[in-house]
């Protein structure tokens, strides 16, 4: 498999990829296509399994993914710190097996219809995943110029969304010729999941043995040296009052981790909304799900390029806001066209505010880097431990539609938190983007 991640160049382009990645960056994110072969398949099948197949309740579904993050929370608690001190492309690949050995985990899960198993395997993956994302998002930030570094991201995205679009419609194919001739097959109907597990076994060997962590970024065209002496940097800059600089850090962190719940109070509920309220049969409203991640694939560069130009202010009141209406407008849905379309802009909106939130967490710290990621990580980890467990709760006791209508108010609710935490913090963030400002000046 081999696939190009550059942008197709056009007349306006007028930066190489040389000013923008180092040379081997495309390698970098070559890894992800395999690794995300599984992401939305598995996802689906699992969700459909425990809440439509076993009648399980949605406290129960809601476990699934507080296992995940319950596995992710651990392995973030000390994953940053090593990224920082000992081989990135060892964690990466690690990362890589973990997955791998939690998708055969899966597996013999559903053959034996063992609940307990789906959350062993869930740890399993929460766990392999963050040794995979953090080290790998540090290499990716080590590796791409500061000015392009939402456009890393979103080629980041652009492999991610590949891999899972090739992964579903292989696995939903075999799925759906296996129902239709052998539909008590378990072993047959979801086959594929030992298939994604071995693609991560290849993709960890491969990116150790074609990526060179030691190859970083080099400024071609500025008057910077030695950017890892972040004092150098930063001495002349007015540090604000202590205090002061903690609240901005609070605040920041403090939006993370509550938007984090608040993610995983409505996020995990949408499919089975979906399935008991516009329409039941799982394998349409898949087909249905489908178009979000293909869309998402294709302008996933451009909203890279859109997050590293745009005010991150106007971003995040422009996305919170539209996110709130389209999450109102997707549980008022009237069909799976309307809603296919809404999830379209929905995550079009995450990608871009997700996008500008990791462009200017990558330049806080350069020698922190790996901790910082770490520490997003742990947050989000443990909100997300939380927020299934409470949105299932509310699911079950309040309304189906409770979830996102608090979810909607708290997302808005937030918006000061990340608009003043990222006003105290930007002007001493290590890697600022004053010199592409001062350049464009004159």
């Amino acid at each position: 498999m081999r696939i190009s991640f550059s942008k197709t160049k056009t007349k306006k382009e007028s930066i190489p990829d040389s000013h923008k990645f180092t040379p081997d960056f495309n390698s970098v994110i070559f890894i992800i296509v395999w690794n995300s072969l599984g992401f939305f398949f598995i996802e689906f099948m699992i969700t459909y399994l425990i809440k439509q197949v076993w009648s399980s309740s949605a406290a129960q579904l809601g476990l699934f993914f507080s296992f995940i993050t319950l596995g992710g929370l651990i392995s973030s608690s000390f994953v940053g710190y090593l990224a920082d001190r000992i081989s990135k492309k060892k964690l990466v690949m690690i990362g890589a097996f973990g997955r791998g050995s939690s998708y055969f985990g899966l597996y013999i899960s559903i053959l034996f219809q063992s609940l307990n198993g789906i959350y062993i395997s869930a740890f399993l993956l929460g766990v392999g995943a963050h040794l995979f994302w953090i080290p790998l998002d540090t290499i990716i930030s080590e590796k791409s110029s500061k000015y392009y570094r939402s456009s890393a991201f979103g080629k980041r995205r652009f492999a991610l969304g590949i891999g899972l679009v090739i992964g579903t419609v292989v696995g939903f194919s075999i799925f759906g010729i296996a129902s239709a001739f052998i539909p008590e097959n378990n072993f047959i109907l979801y086959g594929v999941i030992p298939i994604y597990g071995i693609a991560n076994f290849y993709a960890g060997i491969k990116f150790w043995r074609k990526v060179d962590e030691d190859q970083i970024f080099k400024y071609p065209d500025e008057d910077i040296q030695e950017l890892s002496v972040e004092q150098d940097h930063i001495s002349d800059e007015p540090k604000p009052p202590v205090h002061f600089y903690l609240l901005g850090i609070i605040l920041l962190f403090s939006g993370f981790f509550l938007s984090a719940i608040n993610i995983g109070f409505y996020r995990p509920f949408i499919q089975p909304f979906v399935l008991e309220n516009i329409n039941s049969n799982a394998g349409l409203v898949a087909w249905f799900y489908l178009p979000t991640a293909v869309i998402g694939t294709l302008i996933a560069p451009k909203l890279g390029t859109l997050a590293d130009n745009i005010n991150p202010y106007i971003g995040i009141i422009f996305a919170s806001f539209l996110g709130g209406i389209v999450t109102l407008l997707i549980i008022n849905s009237a069909n799976l066209l309307i809603f296919a379309f809404l999830l379209i802009v929905d995550n079009t909106i995450m990608m871009t505010v997700n996008f500008v939130f990791i462009n200017f967490l990558s330049r806080v710290s350069i020698k922190n880097r790996g901790k910082i990621f770490g520490l997003v990580a742990v947050l989000e980890s443990i909100g997300m431990i939380i927020g299934p467990l409470l949105g299932g709760i509310v699911w079950d006791t309040v309304s189906k539609f409770a979830p996102f209508i608090i979810s909607v108010m708290v997302e808005w609710a937030l918006i000061p938190f990340f608009i003043i935490g990222i006003y105290i913090l930007l002007p001493h963030i290590v890697e600022s983007k004053k010199n592409k400002i001062d350049s464009q000046k004159t």
